[in-house]
């Protein structure tokens, strides 16, 4: 059986779409993959803030300067922190209201994580519309 021009153009446009969707998801994905290591570093960085405002002060501490690089240091104050709020821009908090930012960052990381789940989804369903499309056109 011969295909019309017409129809193998048709195919091979369907087929093109296909492909680009699925780039899209797998784009969808990896920036999914990013939120979820944001949300394990503030999740590490709230365990943090709870153990250093349980810890005495005067209690040797390794101060973290670059991946893998510390330094010895005393704890002088576990009780407030200085958070950047950006704009170069530093400010001292308490370790509740710094742990009070990072709970207003991981539900904004989750809003977006719940766009980028909608997308997908959307995403989904045109290629499997565009899957029983492309299954009758080769037919």
């Amino acid at each position: 059986m011969v295909m019309s021009k017409e129809k193998q153009k048709n195919l091979q446009q369907k087929y093109v779409e296909m492909q680009m969707v699925g780039q899209q998801m797998q784009s969808l994905q990896k920036q999914f993959q990013l939120t979820e290591q944001q949300i394990l570093e503030l999740n590490i960085a709230m365990q943090a803030i709870e153990d250093i405002s349980k810890t005495k002060q005067g209690t040797e501490i390794l101060v973290p300067l670059a991946s893998g690089i510390f330094i010895k240091g005393q704890l002088k104050d576990g009780k407030n922190f200085i958070v950047n709020v950006g704009s170069n821009t530093a400010v001292p908090k308490t370790s509740e209201d710094s742990k009070k930012l990072l709970n207003e960052q991981k539900k904004e990381i989750r809003k977006v994580q719940a766009n980028l789940n909608n997308e997908m989804q959307k995403l989904g369903q045109k290629a499997l519309l565009l899957e029983k499309e492309l299954a009758e056109l080769s037919k």
